[in-house]
């Protein structure tokens, strides 16, 4: 035990600062939602002894300010780049914000270990293209497409994933490049009737449209808003939902055929949303363990959605259901798995994500029916709020109960124990 001055002091609590917001600009590229990226920057912080910790989290940002006796007044921001989901590396990183609670490191030894997720490996090329080749192929299935639909859609994802690689070479806007891409993969869906096969373009681009929409940006920032977290759920969900309709434009634009009305069976459902699910864990770079049980629970919970439908149930008190499940489900794995619960919870309501009923919105919209595109647009609004509710009331029932089992706990362990770090779960 030594004793530091207050310069010192104020140095070393500046450089920890500085490596907790490395890690939570990490962790909110890499898919944690913003209410976990500002607990892990507070919980770290006040690992080193800081008690007045204030952090506030929006799309492009983070700004943090520690005040102390002994180090006065702190404030830090960081720019943060778009979002790019690692399951692995979230993994990773929400490991390493554990092992700082539990036993506080140095400045550099956590600058080594940031350094050494940041050289993790990532998905090849060659894994991307399967696996958005297998997405496409299942939720063309999953919004009733045949066997046929699949086939193309599968090819076309494969293409698209080429495409998408070539623009990410360029220094073309983001925004450009998608919805180049989505009218790209509208035209590659046209080309096989074009080309006389009996295919329906808009299974194919249903299907294409799930790995490229921010169907999950958009639900995370209506949930951010049911959290309180206000300002980084409108900033999120202006900048989603205008992202969202430019690549659902871009699909329509260039469709042509009509909206695909086949009735998917139970079965199919239940089978390509969990292929659809596992797929998309193992294309945001999951363990295939996790990716398993990710891919369960997304079948589970559209299992829920549809029962519900089939009680006559109204059809967003099914897509409730099913993200209530989500959430519990995803909670219960993460604390098994000690991960962060949006690696589950993610996967989990990917199904859900209204990718196919946008893509309808906008096919109503570019064929100037507007009557439809209003009732349409409505429907997939609700949709989204409907799962985002269902996501917010389970969270608040379970971290109500977590609470509550922490203050019987607390209440048999010395009142001057610290237990800042404890509720750091998950």
């Amino acid at each position: 035990m030594f004793i530091m001055t207050n310069e010192t002091a104020r140095i070393n609590i500046n450089n920890i600062l500085e490596r907790a917001i490395d890690i939570g600009q990490r962790m909110l590229v890499t898919g944690a939602e913003v209410s976990r990226v500002e607990r892990t920057i507070n919980f770290i912080c006040r690992a080193y002894g800081v008690r007045h910790v204030d952090v506030m989290v929006i799309t492009s940002s983070i700004v943090v300010t520690l005040r102390g006796a002994d180090i006065g007044v702190l404030t830090q921001m960081r720019r943060v780049p778009g979002q790019n989901f690692d399951f692995q590396r979230l993994k990773a990183l929400n490991q390493l914000s554990r092992e700082i609670c539990a036993s506080p490191m140095t400045s550099d030894e956590i600058k080594a270990r940031i350094r050494e997720i940041d050289t993790m490996d990532t998905i090849s090329l060659k894994a991307s293209l399967f696996y958005w080749a297998v997405i496409a192929a299942s939720f063309s299935a999953f919004f009733g497409g045949r066997l046929e639909d699949a086939v193309c859609a599968g090819i076309v994802g494969v293409l698209l994933r080429l495409v998408q690689y070539l623009l990410g070479q360029t220094k073309l806007n983001p925004y450009f490049a998608l919805v180049l891409l989505s009218f790209v993969g509208g035209m590659l869906a046209n080309s096989f009737m074009w080309a006389g096969l009996d295919i329906h373009p808009a299974a194919i681009n249903m299907g294409n449209i799930m790995p490229v929409i921010p169907g999950l940006a958009l639900m995370n920032s209506i949930r951010d808003m049911f959290s309180q977290e206000t300002i980084s759920g409108l900033l999120k969900s202006a900048e989603a939902f205008i992202l969202s309709l430019l690549i659902a434009t871009g699909f329509a634009f260039s469709a042509t055929g009509t909206i695909i009305a086949f009735e998917t069976t139970t079965w199919v459902y239940l089978l390509t949303s969990f292929v659809g699910g596992f797929c998309f864990h193992l294309l945001w770079h999951g363990h295939i363990k996790d990716a398993v049980m990710g891919a369960v629970v997304c079948m589970l919970a559209w299992g829920f959605t549809i029962l519900f439908l089939a009680l006559d149930w109204n059809e967003f008190a099914g897509y409730f259901a099913g993200a209530v499940f989500a959430t519990i489900a995803a909670e219960i794995l993460a604390r098994f798995y000690k991960c962060p619960a949006t690696i589950f919870l993610i996967i989990g309501v990917i199904a859900m994500v209204p990718g196919g009923s946008l893509y309808r919105t906008m096919f109503y919209a570019v064929s100037a029916d507007w009557g439809m595109f209003g009732t349409q647009g409505l429907k997939t609004f609700l949709y989204a709020v409907s799962i985002a509710a269902g996501i917010v009331i389970a969270t608040a029932i379970w971290e109500t109960m977590k609470a509550w089992l922490m203050a019987r706990k607390n209440k048999k362990t010395s009142p001057s124990e610290d237990i800042s770090c404890n509720v750091h779960e998950g």
